[in-house]
């Protein structure tokens, strides 16, 4: 993994602005991992694919990560930063578990890309569950007998769920935050592949008023300017700034 060129930002801007989120954070991966094909990149588990984006926001934008969330108790809004670093703590490598209760042998596997991608078709946020219920599992015995999963009690299906999580516990980054005003604490998710997505945005368009400002004032090439790293560049706007 290498990172992100000001050219390849822009570029991934430019191309995937149209795209679902889920084909958004595949795309900013394979272009800064191209010996990586997309399949390969889709099959990873959802804690690998997320640990592969903090990591390369961290090469692209560096360590520190600002973020902001609004108190669900008192609507205050806080600001916190946050480490990728720290975020991508060593945990067991994804695997299958059995989940074995009630009579039950259930294989449950780690979601990927694929399966996000199958239940964003869904037309109810319910049929979306139960096809990512589905897709997790491998196999359901009932006392050695075939089972579909649908079939299956609900309290089996929620151990199912349960289940999926822990055999990829990176897949769910939980934030622990705390409202300065009124003491409140709450947990959010933090969306790696949104929050990477909205700096190349911002980045891209910053370039691009870079490019303008530089094309000018000197007549250069959009290709020319980029190719310049940020500090030679940040050297050039200052000394045309009016």
């Amino acid at each position: 993994m290498r990172a992100l060129t000001a050219s390849e930002i822009i570029h991934l801007w430019e191309t995937a602005y149209r795209f679902h989120p889920i084909d958004q954070a595949l795309s900013i991966l394979q272009q800064a991992m191209p010996g990586h094909t997309r399949e390969q990149l889709a099959a990873m588990s959802l804690g690998e694919r997320d640990d592969l984006l903090l990591a390369l926001r961290q090469l692209t934008f560096g360590d520190t990560l600002p973020g902001k969330d609004t108190c669900p108790h008192c609507n205050e809004r806080v600001e916190f930063a946050l480490s990728c670093t720290a975020l991508s703590v060593d945990t067991p490598e994804p695997k299958r578990r059995q989940l074995v209760t009630d009579g039950f042998d259930v294989t449950v596997r780690p979601l990927t890309s694929f399966d996000l991608g199958a239940a964003a078709n869904a037309s109810t946020v319910d049929e979306g569950r139960s096809l990512l219920l589905e897709r997790c599992v491998d196999e359901v015995l009932y006392q050695g007998v075939p089972t579909p999963v649908q079939a299956l009690p609900q309290s089996i299906q929620n151990s199912i769920a349960e289940t999926a999580l822990a055999t990829d516990p990176q897949a769910e980054k939980v934030l622990e935050l705390s409202c300065p005003a009124c003491k409140n604490e709450w947990q959010s998710l933090l969306d790696i592949g949104h929050v990477l997505w909205m700096e190349i945005c911002a980045w891209a368009q910053r370039l691009l008023l870079e490019v303008h400002q530089l094309a000018t004032a000197y007549g250069w090439t959009e290709d020319e300017i980029l190719k310049l790293g940020p500090v030679r560049r940040a050297t050039y706007l200052q000394m045309v700034a009016p």
